[in-house]
């Protein structure tokens, strides 16, 4: 079925991912996932459910370009594409987190017969020894009811940004978690501001804030692209070296009913393909460390060659490897971080003292670390655990 697939979205064999998993409720199903950096990047192509052949094809969260172009002399503009009918143009905020989507299981009469969450190139959220995406979701979204009536009810796929210190990401955040819907996609495409704004309002979900509205025309917003980048850009530059205060913005253009995104971020984190001095830093690969993590990538077995395949995306090969040291260096000591986080929780496992009883917690681990490392322990068990 794979050849029917490639020869319907247009993407090549080698971009799908073959998938068999068993959802949350016992369903099993099985298929491909799409891994190509486009508007289909981690769309599911579902070949088989509870043992029945069948085709069909679940949207997640599109790619997001940059509104760039590059004119012959190298010089690289913002050129924003109006079309007529776009009716609301706005700045929303670009939180630094991972992507939770909440997709519907259907039958063949289109039956919502489950509501899944998952990452975006994974079809199910899948627990590791590395993180346990189940857990974060529990703790910051106890109740699924309104989202999952979302789901059925407006027969849509919302996209969540799961954020905050217990998510670590390249930006610092102060909130513990969070969970804010920034997306919605029906019928292939993004739904409209309007659109998704009322089913925020409908079914009681955080949105997204808005950072600024514009006016719907190439320059304007050229001209509030440009100044938001220098404004952010100059709070990342304050905070100091390697602190990141501002991921980003994105820029969400609708119509009455669907939208288009182009995101806007400051120069020291954005990714611009065609720079001629575009070396490879360690925050972008962090970055692609971070990802390979929300996807499911087994660190036990581990290699350096995947983290030089993920960074492909951005940058060409001879930037890869004239960064292969900082790349080595970077990988072992996010391995390291991963591995004693990994052994603390098991440790906290072992204990079966609550994780909220800091004060208790904290002293019975203190028989298990020096008292130098106290400082990173407790940190990380309020990353982990969200303690008090």
């Amino acid at each position: 079925m794979l050849d029917q697939i490639v020869s319907i979205t247009e993407v090549s064999a080698r971009q799908w991912q073959a998938f068999n998993v068993v959802s949350p409720g016992g369903i099993p199903f099985a298929g491909y996932v799409c891994r190509q950096e486009s508007a289909k990047l981690g769309m599911l192509a579902i070949t088989e459910m509870a043992g029945e052949s069948r085709l069909e094809f679940v949207y997640a969260m599109p790619k997001i370009h940059y509104p760039y172009h590059q004119d012959r002399d190298g010089t690289v503009r913002v050129v924003v594409p109006v079309a007529q009918n776009v009716v609301d143009a706005r700045f929303t905020l670009k939180l630094d987190g991972t992507a939770v989507i909440f997709y519907p299981l259907t039958d063949k009469a289109g039956n919502v017969l489950e509501v899944i969450p998952r990452t975006r190139l994974q079809p199910v959220l899948t627990p590791s020894r590395w993180g346990d995406w189940n857990a974060l979701l529990a703790d910051v979204l106890p109740d699924r009811t309104p989202v999952e009536e979302a789901v059925r009810a407006q027969k849509t796929t919302l996209i969540f940004e799961l954020w905050g210190y217990r998510n670590p990401h390249l930006v610092q955040y102060d909130v513990p978690l969070k969970l804010t819907l920034h997306t919605a996609v029906r019928h292939k495409k993004p739904v409209s501001y309007r659109r998704l704004l009322d089913i925020a309002t409908r079914y009681g979900l955080e949105l997204i804030p808005t950072v600024e509205t514009a006016e719907p025309n190439p320059d304007d917003l050229a001209r509030a692209y440009r100044r938001l980048q220098a404004e952010m850009e100059a709070r990342n530059q304050a905070a100091g070296a390697d602190v990141y205060l501002a991921e980003g913005t994105i820029l969400m253009l609708s119509t009455v009913d669907t939208a288009v995104y182009y995101k806007c971020k400051p120069p020291s984190i954005e990714e611009i393909h065609w720079t001629a001095d575009n070396n490879v830093s360690k925050a972008n690969i962090e970055q692609a460390l971070y990802k390979m993590l929300e996807n499911g990538y087994d660190f036990d077995s581990g290699a350096i060659s995947d983290v030089h395949e993920a960074l492909e995306v951005d940058f060409e090969p001879e930037r890869i490897e004239m960064a292969a040291d900082l790349i080595e260096r970077v990988f072992q000591e996010f391995l390291l971080e991963l591995q004693k986080k990994a052994w603390l929780r098991q440790l906290v496992a072992d204990a079966g003292i609550e994780p909220g009883d800091t004060g208790t917690l904290m002293r019975y681990l203190s028989q298990h670390y020096p008292k130098n490392q106290m400082s990173w322990v407790y940190n990380a068990v309020q990353e982990m655990f969200g303690g008090h």
